[in-house]
């Protein structure tokens, strides 16, 4: 009898014994507002880096705003959701060329963002119907709070 007793401590000292976990950390959720005017610059791979500005509101977790470039005749809307520090969405593109021509497109976008910087980028870029000038591709967007 002292042997199983000894016996059920020594299992039961063991099984409390593990290391303790502290708890994961909680989703952030959608407790950043990224509402307000937000500037920096807009990159792709097949035209040059301009300006660009973006004024977004925010609702519970869903992102909206337009985008506009400062440089060049670029603008679009922004729909959007927020998971934490995770953005994923898509952009509208309206871009006028030279010779008058206005063309269209969408992409769809992924990044992070905190108070201060945001950082949304697509790999396949402006996706739209045929146009005299190229469509970014290649698109990073790197804007700080204003």
């Amino acid at each position: 009898m002292r042997v199983a007793v000894i016996l059920a401590m020594t299992v039961g000292c063991a099984a409390c014994a593990g290391t303790s976990t502290a708890p994961s950390s909680v989703s952030a959720g959608t407790s950043m507002d990224l509402a307000g005017t937000w500037g920096g610059t807009i990159a792709s791979s097949n035209n040059s880096t301009e300006q660009v500005t973006l004024r977004l509101t925010q609702s519970g977790s869903d992102v909206r705003g337009t985008w506009a470039s400062t440089s060049v005749s670029w603008s679009g809307q922004v729909t959007a959701t927020l998971n934490g520090s995770t953005v994923d969405g898509q952009i509208t593109f309206v871009g006028g060329v030279s010779n008058g021509t206005v063309c269209n497109g969408s992409a769809s976008v992924t990044g992070t963002a905190n108070d201060a910087v945001m950082t949304l980028t697509s790999a396949a870029g402006v996706v739209g119907a045929a146009c005299p000038a190229p469509l970014p591709v290649g698109i990073t967007i790197d804007v700080r709070r204003q």
